[in-house]
């Protein structure tokens, strides 16, 4: 992996009929609720930091049981992995995010503070009509280049 190339997780915790947020604290999506995730280390599978970064962010222990999609661009990647939920209390990092919290997904697609990307992805896992194709322009604005999500 050079400078600029990363690969990342996101991670759609479930348990039962809630999923696990985080208020980000940095980027394009500060102040936002979103799902986990993270950078991949160096020889890291993505099931592997899924579990980590859900962990390390929130104190849940979950394990991953689907990928659901991917965020492309030429040198950065984001791969989308659906989990189940094991055990623990979330609690915030109080570094990456200052919240960390289970609501139902019907919750959170009502809520203006939910990325509109994590509001794609859950109305995709719940088997609501959603463009498998999405410009992920929150991202986008943050990173200035364009990215696509692939649902």
């Amino acid at each position: 992996m050079n400078d600029q190339t990363c690969f990342s997780v996101g991670c759609i915790v479930r348990r039962q009929d809630q999923i696990l947020l985080v208020r980000h604290t940095y980027g394009g999506a500060n102040g936002k609720l979103l799902i986990p995730g993270g950078y991949c280390q160096e020889h890291e599978l993505p099931e592997e930091a899924a579990v980590r970064e859900v962990l390390e962010e929130t104190g849940i222990t979950a394990q991953v049981i689907r990928m659901s999609g991917i965020r492309c661009h030429r040198e950065h990647w984001y791969l989308l992995l659906e989990m189940d939920y094991v055990s623990g209390t979330p609690a915030s990092d109080h570094c990456e995010n200052s919240e960390a919290l289970f609501l139902t997904i019907s919750e959170a697609l009502a809520r203006k503070d939910c990325t509109e990307m994590t509001k794609t992805v859950l109305r995709k896992i719940t088997g609501q009509p959603a463009a498998y194709l999405y410009p992920d322009m929150e991202y986008c604005l943050h990173k200035g280049s364009d990215y696509m999500l692939y649902l």
